[in-house]
């Protein structure tokens, strides 16, 4: 069977219907994708994304019975009155075992939320991106990474992540049917990181509009963590309740 790939580089470039019947890839490098990945590596029983701060703060209410913690940003930095930033670092074992975690961001929710019209939407980054691919490969059915962008613009730390993943289906399947936006995506991808070190990664992912937002915030080290591929090895799964490992 040869499976199609769609690469939309920012979510607004498609229509939520477009997705029904295909895999959903939500890729919000810098930082959203990543730090849930990280969240559900440590613990986090469940990450429920929220379009808006206010919807966040009901997340305690909804689930007064277990231990809630807020996490998120605004313009790239922790929101006033939230346990945790849009950091991977404030995630860890101790932060979030066992938690239910309420997020919300400036752009990785919004898409993860347009992206609901999927059969499955899977969280992906670099740092599971040999787990995702497996996934899709095993199902087989049309695959849609959708890049979160920054405020409505591309971004290209996102569009590095969905040239990867396009290069690794290609590789599985010499056959898969790329649309022009997946092949630019490759293109992107194989110029940027041509031996795919993780030295090259990160240098390029410095250099992308992410990037060079969180060098302004004083995040670099947060370029590093979402540039480490495979490092955290699990898949987090998008449902109408929430995000919860595979």
């Amino acid at each position: 069977m040869t499976q199609s790939v769609f690469v939309h580089l920012i979510p607004t470039l498609f229509a939520p219907d477009a997705l029904t019947g295909g895999v959903a890839v939500m890729a919000d490098i810098l930082r959203a994708s990543t730090t849930i990945t990280h969240a559900l590596n440590n613990g986090a029983t469940k990450v429920i994304p929220c379009a808006t701060v206010e919807e966040a703060l009901q997340i305690r209410q909804q689930h007064a019975g277990d231990c809630v913690l807020l996490g998120g940003e605004r313009g790239g930095v922790k929101i006033d009155g939230f346990d945790l930033s849009n950091s991977p670092d404030d995630y860890d074992l101790p932060t979030v075992a066992n938690k239910v975690i309420g997020f919300t961001t400036t752009n990785g929710t919004k898409a993860l939320l347009r992206s609901n019209k999927a059969t499955c939407v899977l969280i992906g980054c670099f740092a599971n991106l040999s787990r995702v691919v497996e996934f899709l490969v095993q199902r087989k059915l049309p695959v849609h990474v959708v890049c979160a962008g920054t405020n409505g613009e591309i971004t290209g730390e996102d569009v590095l992540f969905a040239g990867a993943v396009v290069e690794r289906l290609i590789k599985q399947n010499p056959s898969t049917k790329i649309c022009d936006s997946a092949r630019i995506a490759l293109n992107h991808w194989q110029r940027e990181v041509t031996d795919g070190s993780l030295q090259n990664l990160e240098k390029a992912m410095s250099r992308a509009f992410g990037g060079r937002n969180l060098i302004k915030l004083g995040y670099e080290k947060d370029i590093a963590t979402a540039s480490a591929v495979d490092s955290v090895p699990v898949l987090g799964i998008a449902d109408a309740h929430g995000i919860t490992l595979h």
